[in-house]
């Protein structure tokens, strides 16, 4: 499944809804790729976005060390 509410992504990730929130407000995530706002107002994460930045994040850290 490619778009999970936000709820069943913090029970998959361990992630808290306060660390989405920061990671929204401080711009680590982009809007309608990482998540978006559904017009009934629940949050959606899209799981495959998430996977590739935390890949991608990763990859950064091994070339900056």
């Amino acid at each position: 499944m490619k778009w999970v509410k936000l709820a069943k992504y913090c029970e998959l990730s361990g992630d808290t809804p306060d660390a989405i929130y920061a990671k929204n407000r401080r711009r680590i995530w982009t809007d309608g790729v990482h998540y978006k706002k559904a017009a009934d107002g629940c949050i959606w994460i899209n799981t495959e976005e998430v996977d590739k930045w935390v890949e991608q994040d990763q990859s950064q850290s091994r070339r900056a060390a």
